[in-house]
This record gives C-alpha cells, sequence and structure tokens, in this order.
C-alpha cells in the first residue's frame, strides 16, 4: 500500500513539476514572436550542450541561421524567455540610440546595498546600475584614455620579456629540435604576471616562481568548481531565495587575499608618496578626484544627487578585481586563438613577420615602443579578425527599464517590449554570418584593411559590445596582446604541434572557449636570415 501511494505523490510531484518547467513557453507566441518549440525546462538550450557533448557557440551561430530572417526572435533559456536582435539597425537602437532605456545588464548575482566581502564584486562597473552605473563611468574613463595607457606599456613589456625568456630556455635545452608547449597554459602565466603589475602593483615571474602567490590565489577565484556550477545555475533558476541565503558564488577567503594586497599598496603610497604607473595609481587619482569634486559641490552649497556616492576604498578594490577576473580570461584566450590562427595560416604569420621587420628597421635598435606598435596595421588586422572568429562574449544583453515600442527603420512596429525584457545580441551568430562577413570560416585579415573595413556594417563586428556600456579596458587588453604577438613572431616560428586542432569549431565544447585537446604550438627558433 506504502508504494502504491508513494507512487501517486510521486506522479503529482512529476506533474506539478512539468507544469512549472513548460509554465513561461507561451510567451513568445502571445506576443507574436519567432521562436522555435522549447523542451521542458530546458528550453532552447540543448542537453548535449548542457552535458559539454556539444557546443553553445555552435548552436548560437545555428539557430541564429535558422531564424535571422526574423529581424527579432525568441530564445527560451531554460524557463526564461529572452529577446535577441538580428537586425543590425535595431542593435544601434537598443544600445545606443535609446541607451537611456537599456542602460543595465540583467540583476547580478550580488547587490550593491550589501555589506562586507560578499559585496565587493556587485559594486564592479559590470554590475553597477542606472546612475551609479554612469557615475562610475565617468569617473573610471580618464584613467583609460591612450595618453594613460601609454603609461603602463613598460610595465607589460617587461612581462613579454620574461615570457620570451622563457620560451628561448626551453629551446636551449631542445638542442635545436623546437619545443611543443599548451598556449593556454603558458598564455595564463603571462596574464597573471602583466595583471599583477599593472592592475595590483605586484611584481611576480610565473614562469620563474610557478606557485607564486598571486598566481595561486588568482588560479582559485578563476577555477570553476562543480559546486560553483551549481551555485550559479540555482541563482539562475532560484535568485530570490538565493539571495535570500546570501550564498556566495566565489570563495570570500580568495577576496580577502585582494582585498589585504590592494589596501596594503593603497595605504603604503599614501603613507610615502608612491607613484607608479598601474591601474591602483590610475583608480587611486580617479578617486581622488572624485572626492575633490564632490567637496567642490559642497563648499558651493550644491545638493549632491541622491546616487551620488563617495569612491570608497570597496569601490576601488571592486574595479581591481573586476579588471583581474575579466582581463585573464579574455586576454589569455585572445592571444590562444592568434596564435592558433597564426600557425594555422603560415601565409598571414609571414607577412606579419615582415611587418614587424620592418618596425624593428625604424626602431634601429631602440626597444619596442607604444606609438610603433600602435602604427602596425597589419598586426592590428590580425587581431581584429581573431577577435571576430572567436570573440571574447559570445551574447551581450540588456534589460529593458521601461515599456518600449521597437519599430524598424520605416517606423514599423517590431515588438512591444515590456519592462524587465531581456534583450539580447547574439554577438559570434553574427560574426560567422555570410550575410556579415562572407565566408565567415576563413581567418582572412585584410577584411579589416583600409581598403575593406568600410563594408562592414554597423553593429555587425562588435567583439566588446556596443555603445555606452561598451568594454573599458580594450585598449589595455589589445596592448598586451598585440605587444606579445610581435615579440613571439619576431623570434620564433609558429608551427602546428601534432596535438594541435585542425577543427577549431569542431573541437570546442560546452559554454567555453576552448577546444577538448587545449591549444598546443610548437615554437622553433627563427633564423636571421628568414
Amino acid at each position: 500500500m506504502a508504494l502504491v501511494e508513494l507512487f501517486f505523490v510521486l506522479t503529482f510531484l512529476g506533474a506539478l513539476f512539468y507544469k512549472w518547467s513548460v509554465s513561461s513557453f507561451a510567451y513568445f507566441k502571445r506576443r507574436g514572436v519567432a521562436h522555435e518549440r522549447p523542451l521542458p525546462f530546458f528550453g532552447n538550450l540543448p542537453l548535449s550542450v548542457m552535458l559539454g557533448n556539444d557546443s553553445y557557440v555552435r548552436h548560437s551561430i545555428q539557430l541564429h541561421q535558422r531564424l535571422k530572417q526574423h529581424k527579432v526572435y525568441g530564445v527560451y533559456n531554460l524557463r526564461e524567455p529572452l529577446y535577441y536582435l538580428s537586425d543590425s539597425d535595431l542593435i544601434g537602437q537598443v544600445f545606443i540610440k535609446h541607451f537611456d532605456t537599456f542602460t543595465n545588464h540583467r540583476p547580478g548575482i550580488g547587490n550593491e546595498h550589501d555589506t562586507g566581502d560578499i559585496s565587493v564584486m556587485s559594486k564592479s562597473l559590470l554590475s553597477l546600475r542606472d546612475r551609479r552605473w554612469k557615475q562610475m563611468r565617468k569617473t573610471l574613463t580618464p584613467a583609460f584614455t591612450g595618453v594613460k595607457i601609454r603609461l603602463m606599456f613598460e610595465l607589460i613589456n617587461s612581462c613579454n620579456v620574461e615570457a620570451v625568456q622563457y620560451v628561448e630556455r626551453k629551446l636551449r635545452t631542445s638542442e635545436g629540435e623546437g619545443i611543443e608547449l599548451e598556449l593556454k597554459e603558458f598564455f595564463t602565466r603571462y596574464t597573471n604576471d602583466v595583471i599583477a603589475s599593472t592592475a595590483f602593483g605586484v611584481q611576480v615571474n610565473s614562469y620563474v616562481d610557478e606557485q607564486n602567490e598571486f598566481f595561486t590565489f588568482g588560479q582559485r577565484v578563476l577555477q570553476f568548481s562543480f559546486w560553483g556550477g551549481i551555485k550559479v545555475f540555482l541563482y539562475i533558476v532560484m535568485p530570490k531565495i538565493m539571495k535570500a541565503l546570501r550564498v556566495p558564488v566565489i570563495d570570500l577567503n580568495n577576496v580577502a587575499y585582494f582585498k589585504r594586497l590592494v589596501f596594503g599598496a593603497m595605504e603604503q603610497r599614501r603613507e610615502q608618496n608612491i607613484v607608479r604607473p598601474d591601474m591602483i595609481q590610475l583608480l587611486m587619482e580617479a578617486q581622488q578626484a572624485e572626492q575633490q569634486q564632490q567637496q567642490l559641490k559642497e563648499e558651493q552649497g550644491q545638493q549632491l544627487s541622491q546616487d551620488a556616492a563617495a569612491f570608497s576604498d570597496v569601490d576601488l578594490l571592486a574595479q581591481c578585481l573586476l579588471f583581474f577576473s575579466a582581463g585573464f580570461e579574455t586576454v589569455s584566450t585572445c592571444l590562444s586563438f592568434t596564435t592558433y590562427e597564426l600557425l594555422m595560416n603560415p601565409e598571414v604569420q609571414q607577412q606579419l613577420y615582415e611587418e614587424i621587420l620592418a618596425v624593428e628597421e625604424q626602431l634601429a635598435g631602440k626597444p619596442l615602443d607604444y606609438d610603433s606598435l600602435m602604427g602596425m596595421k597589419y598586426l592590428d588586422c590580425i587581431i581584429s579578425e581573431s577577435l571576430r572568429k572567436w570573440p571574447p562574449a559570445i551574447v551581450i544583453d540588456r534589460m529593458c527599464s521601461a515599456d518600449f515600442e521597437l519599430k524598424d527603420e520605416a517606423g514599423a512596429l517590431i515588438v512591444k517590449l515590456s519592462k524587465g525584457d531581456l534583450v539580447h545580441v547574439p554577438i559570434v551568430a553574427l560574426h560567422y554570418d555570410p550575410d556579415n562577413f562572407e565566408e565567415p570560416e576563413k581567418f582572412r585579415p585584410e577584411r579589416f584593411d583600409e581598403e575593406h573595413k568600410h563594408e562592414i556594417r554597423p553593429n555587425t563586428y562588435v567583439p566588446f559590445g556596443v555603445g555606452q556600456r561598451s568594454c573599458i579596458g580594450n585598449r589595455l587588453a589589445l596592448m598586451e596582446v598585440k605587444s606579445l604577438i610581435y615579440q613571439m613572431v619576431l623570434r620564433f616560428h609558429l608551427r602546428p604541434a601534432e596535438r594541435t586542432v585542425r577543427d577549431m569549431m569542431a573541437s570546442i565544447e560546452g559554454f567555453r572557449m576552448e577546444p577538448r585537446e587545449l591549444f598546443w604550438c610548437r615554437f622553433e627558433t627563427r633564423k636571421k636570415s628568414n
């Protein structure tokens, strides 16, 4: 009898779960928005992607190709309905023209009103919202001008030297046979040293001291454990409950380490008047400028906005952690894919080498400088094409802050958006759309040269986002990538290794932009006559 009762209870609970799992799936049908039939609970997210057997990148590209004839189409991310824009004009409307209605990203895991270490990431530029975001963006923008980025070039160049010396040491022990390196691990150490130096004011060499404290704690922050994935999943499925329970996604002990590091450096610099051309210094200057501006307003009797909170030390720490977490993965991944494309396209590598030799001749024995690097047009084309094929973000989002009618160029109504709706741009799908880029699977840097770049339609190439909320640190990231690529191609032939992936897109699985076989490259010393 008990088994029968248990069967009916489980059946009842199963029926309730099924009803809940499909309860939102009439959303797009009621609004007349094109979409594909969702699966219970999983929506339009294939189970094969969830299990890591297929790639979300390929899924996004294929879904876009099937629905792109509609200027707006719907996607169910699990139970959540999301709008996707396939039309470049509508992307411009949402992300640029009507930015005030679409200022914010979706709500984050944290809350800017939290206290203690758990609140730090909610105060980063990525997580802030509305006027508080605008205030912080305005405060930080002067720290990322070309003039300020130029000052950090020497710090980055010293990390380039250490990375190159590591490869040269390995090559000397190989007796001229060449060496094989896994690129992601190699570039992770490079970005670790760059961020330690430029963002936290710490000098480390992760090629000599492989388990230095900064690298160890950094890896802990970036490692995505099974339990960490479960917590993120629960935040997506039941955000209110997880926020009420105040469950941290990241280990607060790791946050405490960086807190001690940043606050210690700030205290030392204030006491000893130390000035160093790094991110902490730029943020301290931005903080001081903001405090002086608010003090001036108070002295003049001007009323401060309710959202005009002071730029505190915790705000400064939050920006340092954001640059660490965002820049670390972005730069190492971009370097890995760019090097992969160079070793798979030797004619491109050779043309870049010739441009580098021309720069070396102009330098006449002097070390590479910022202006010479930024003036390299073919190198810029290569990085741009690498970012097209392998963008840092697969998709970007905005939240609609008020009811809004989205219309096309002719003024015809496309869709009525409601407050709280999420609108997305499928970056990787746009970059692989043959209507935007002919033969998108091919690596063709000439797409971005002076003769052809005018052919690229606005809002179809958006590796760093669109509009006012695009990546504020893209100049710094590009300088890191370009400077190390320059030094590597100058000194080494980059060749395919035995374990090098031949079909990169087929090898990527799950939600990560990384092949299952990893990134392998063979380094060989260049002869001066080559």
